[in-house]
């Protein structure tokens, strides 16, 4: 008989303590779902909601909706539905984008393709997550024009904090008549990590486009091949940094080769509380008002009159803007020539300066009058050359500014404003 008792004590308890994992974990999904969605509502420009929703300690469905703000005539529906284990949740939907008043579905009523569908997979307890969008093949043909997608994807992982988004679109083209866009493989990358209290956080992304050609009736076929960027931000506890670089391997005209070309650039020294400053009470004006986007000029004027005083602190640490290197060469254009240099913005007593006025001259002045910096400019191109009135012979020219006074090879030229 105790030997009975206890295997049926634990199987209770066994069983207890499953159930009781089951709606933890049921829980935990809503609450995470609930807060990210929340988080993301708080943007300007898009109204998120959940609708139809059924929670339950096993399974759970809904439908997350997405309308842009204002209004521009599109939805983005999210039917989901999730299963609920004792460790990690699993869901599965499609995405389907309605148009118009009449909510004409693009994947079903205007597109002859499946809808693209997801997967994701969220742990209880640490709150990872993986998921991925799978974009099918098709071709379709709208208004005469036909529209041949080779299909892609998009995969999100991490955990709160700490994302990761990479992709790949496959070729495709768009044609119509005897016009045509033929676009190459487009990858991308993106890190995004911040503290627990979102107050400091970085960011770098990568896209590539691996050819761009676009045909036209009676006019030259201009392509471009490899065309990249790379970028990061940084947000720490002294000041924001952002930078990126801009590469162009080819860019053609009929088969003929016509530049290449790189942009490297760094802005530095943003005063990073300021910038705190700045999210909050942008947040602020937002709860209390209307999004930006619907404001009228005169309302417009008044919110960043409200805002100028945070505008200006970014200003305090007397910002930097470091051009690397500007690289173009064209055998096509004569052309082999680099830039490089720094410009500096000086942000003493910055709240002194002021926003409104800034097209009349003397206000313009006032601005100008507080830029520094030196550039390098190697292999000027002759028609450059012409136009500063300098030999063709000149190899170099050494551009320096001082309170917003330029010059070059030590001749003054007129002031920047």
């Amino acid at each position: 008989m105790r030997k009975g008792f206890m295997a049926v004590t634990a199987v209770v308890v066994l069983g207890g303590g499953y159930l009781a994992a089951q709606a933890y974990s049921s829980e935990r999904f809503d609450e995470e779902l609930t807060r990210s969605l929340k988080s993301l509502n708080e943007s300007d420009d898009v109204t998120i909601e959940r609708q139809q929703t059924e929670q339950g300690w096993f399974t759970s469905r809904g439908e997350i909706v997405v309308t842009p703000r204002p209004d521009e005539g599109w939805r983005l529906h999210l039917p989901y539905s999730a299963r609920h284990g004792i460790t990690n949740t699993r869901l599965s939907g499609e995405l389907e984008m309605a148009l118009g008043s009449d909510d004409e579905a693009l994947f079903a009523d205007k597109l002859e393709a499946a809808p693209p569908r997801w997967h994701a997979e969220l742990e209880t307890l640490s709150g990872e997550f993986t998921g991925r969008l799978e974009l099918a093949t098709f071709e379709s043909q709208i208004d005469g024009t036909t529209l041949a997608m080779n299909g892609g994807f998009l995969t999100l992982e991490g955990k709160p904090g700490d994302v990761r988004l990479s992709g790949e679109i496959a070729p495709f083209n768009i044609r119509e008549h005897q016009e045509s866009l033929e676009v190459g493989r487009l990858t991308l990358s993106s890190h995004y990590r911040q503290d627990d209290a979102a107050a400091e956080r970085a960011q770098q992304a990568s896209v590539t486009l691996e050819s761009l050609k676009l045909a036209r009736d009676n006019n030259p076929t201009v392509a471009l091949d490899a065309l990249s960027y790379q970028g990061d931000l940084s947000l720490g506890a002294e000041e924001l940094q952002l930078g990126g670089t801009l590469k162009l391997d080819e860019a053609r005209v009929d088969d003929q080769s016509l530049l290449s070309g790189e942009l490297a650039f760094s802005l530095s020294r943003i005063n990073a509380d300021a910038v705190r400053a700045l999210e909050t009470a942008i947040d602020t004006e937002t709860e209390a008002g209307k999004p930006v986007d619907a404001l009228d000029e005169t309302e417009l004027e008044a919110l960043i009159e409200r805002l100028e005083p945070h505008l200006l602190a970014l200003l305090d640490d007397s910002p930097q803007l470091t051009l690397k290197h500007l690289t173009v060469q064209s055998d096509m254009l004569n052309v082999d020539t680099r830039l490089s240099g720094e410009l500096t913005f000086d942000g003493e007593d910055a709240e002194r300066l002021s926003l409104e006025r800034l097209d009349q001259r003397k206000q313009q002045l006032r601005w100008a009058q507080r830029f520094n910096g030196q550039f390098e400019w190697q292999g000027v191109p002759p028609m450059a050359l012409m136009q500063l009135g300098l030999p063709r012979t000149t190899e170099r020219l050494d551009i320096l500014i001082e309170s917003g006074q330029p010059s070059i090879n030590g001749r003054p030229l007129p002031p920047l404003f």
